[in-house]
């Protein structure tokens, strides 16, 4: 069977620069299908019209392919796929999905991805074009629906599914998760533009090279009330093999010539024996690359396990503190000691870790004594040496227990707006609160004035670091976390820029 997924392009506004990188999620169900023996053919909007961008709905910057391009490029199939991973993207997504049943009315039109998996009925009655919500991991649904299509049976015996039947919406049961996830195909990142990403050294993190996402582990066990982990995984977290990681990571390196790769895991280090035992795997095959980690927990590292991550190749660390107030983790089920976790910080820093660290403002129940101990926390950080400081809206993401519960209480009203200010998020020129105590306005200025103390103490205390940051930013060559920020910046406003300069000579 022919089928094709789409990637859309990336999205950004304001301030909040598109992060532009290959998109595991595809890569996974690309190669889940083609090992069934469909033939698949990867549309990855984004990556390939990597360069080209473009203003719609009048403020957002979309990164990639138009949709005349999509008309070209898009083959006859028997199922279009599309992968819905971040809820504020859902508007454009929509749009994209309502232009291919255009092209292709006869095709099944399917989508999954976290917000997909978090909004399934409402996706489908918001966009009558879509035939098919696959629900959490996708790669042994997905193939579970192509034999159904193939066959022409009914999909009601293939788990993990929402979609239309008889004037209304049917749930299958939730499929069970994959157990042996060491024996699912790896990424199809050759139906990719893959080389597009690697040739400009794009990535989440820090630019070191040809950098490629993976994952060594899947699903959380932890339960945050702010966080759609359970919607999605559900809460077994399952790790892979260190050698089957590391055949991949070696396989990358000979065929792609990639040098660092990115784990794009919930949360990657649970258990203290399998990030020890993935270290030691890359140091005894003498493998020469780094790594970076996200969303790091204290449970399972100290400063033994942190410098060995440090030999075997891994050089940033990104830890999700959230809040420097107990009180408020603990309204948030996050059960992480803020005291805990400086002291492993430092332990990163002495090793010689770039490390970072994540604050959530407006949280339920937070007042401005909570806010005042993220403050002091963020200070102490900045006189130790942190390098990065990242400073992020709470915002109540679909999925997520917090969501649910605006949802029912009416705070939360499922429409276009509340999509778009989701981008509100990483996106310092909007200013959106769900807090009953902190005023969108209130909130933009917690938020600024701790990022600016933050940077100010930090480069005061380290003013090595300014300089490099002027010479890296001119240069183009991002060292830190901070300097792709302002390089994505910086882009996006020449886009805006472009653009009103086009319209003033239009309208002339």
């Amino acid at each position: 069977m022919n089928i094709t997924l789409i990637r859309p392009p990336a999205y950004s506004v304001g301030l909040m620069g598109a992060q532009r990188v290959p998109y595991l999620g595809v890569a996974y169900i690309a190669a889940a299908a083609r090992e069934n023996g469909h033939s698949v053919d990867i549309v990855d909007m984004c990556g390939e019209d990597i360069d080209r961008t473009e203003i719609i709905h009048g403020r957002y910057v979309a990164y990639g392919m138009p949709l005349l391009k999509l008309k070209e490029r898009l083959k006859p199939s028997w199922v279009i796929g599309f992968t819905c991973m971040f809820s504020q993207d859902w508007v454009f997504h929509r749009e994209l999905i309502a232009y291919a049943r255009k092209l292709f009315p006869e095709s099944i039109i399917v989508a999954g991805g976290e917000h997909v998996s978090a909004l399934a009925e409402y996706c489908l009655d918001d966009c009558p074009q879509l035939d098919v919500c696959v629900i959490g991991e996708g790669e042994e649904v997905f193939v579970g629906l192509l034999g159904a299509i193939s066959r022409k049976s009914d999909f009601s015996g293939v788990p993990g599914l929402v979609y239309r039947f008889d004037g209304t919406y049917k749930r299958t049961p939730r499929a069970s998760r994959i157990k042996d996830i060491d024996k699912i195909p790896l990424p199809a990142w050759d139906l990719t533009p893959l080389e597009n990403y690697l040739s400009r050294g794009l990535n989440y993190h820090i630019r070191r090279g040809r950098t490629i996402p993976m994952l060594a582990t899947r699903g959380c066990p932890y339960r945050c009330t702010f966080c759609s982990n359970v919607s999605m995984w559900g809460a077994p977290w399952l790790s892979r093999n260190a050698k089957s990681v590391v055949d991949e990571m070696e396989s990358y390196v000979t065929r792609y010539q990639a040098d660092n790769f990115v784990f794009s895991d919930l949360t990657t280090v649970v258990s203290r024996d399998k990030i020890i035992e993935l270290c030691n795997e890359i140091l005894k095959r003498g493998v020469n690359l780094t790594w970076q980690l996200p969303t790091l927990r204290t449970e399972a590292l100290d400063r033994s396990v942190l410098q060995l991550m440090y030999q075997a190749g891994c050089r940033e660390i990104d830890f999700a503190i959230e809040s420097g107030s107990q009180a408020v983790l603990k309204t948030i089920d996050k059960k992480n000691d803020p005291a805990k976790m400086i002291a492993l910080i430092k332990d990163g820093l002495a090793v010689g870790m770039n490390t970072s660290v994540n604050i959530v403002l407006g949280l339920p129940d937070e007042g401005m004594g909570d806010f005042f101990r993220s403050y002091g926390l963020a200070m102490r950080l900045a006189l130790a040496g942190l390098h990065e400081l990242n400073v992020f809206p709470f915002v109540p993401y679909p999925g997520s227990k917090l969501f649910q519960e605006l949802l029912s209480e009416g705070k939360v009203k499922l429409n276009d707006d509340y999509f778009f200010n989701l981008f509100g998020y990483a996106d310092l020129s909007q200013a959106i609160s769900w807090s009953q105590r902190f005023s969108p306005c209130v909130l933009s200025l917690m938020r600024l004035f701790l990022l600016v103390s933050f940077y100010s103490l930090m480069f005061v205390s380290h003013p090595r670091r300014l300089i490099q940051l002027a010479v890296n930013t001119a240069r183009g060559v991002p060292a830190t976390k901070l300097q792709g920020v302002l390089s994505r910046v910086f882009k996006n406003i020449g886009v805006y820029f472009s653009y009103r300069r086009r319209c003033a000579g239009e309208n002339r």
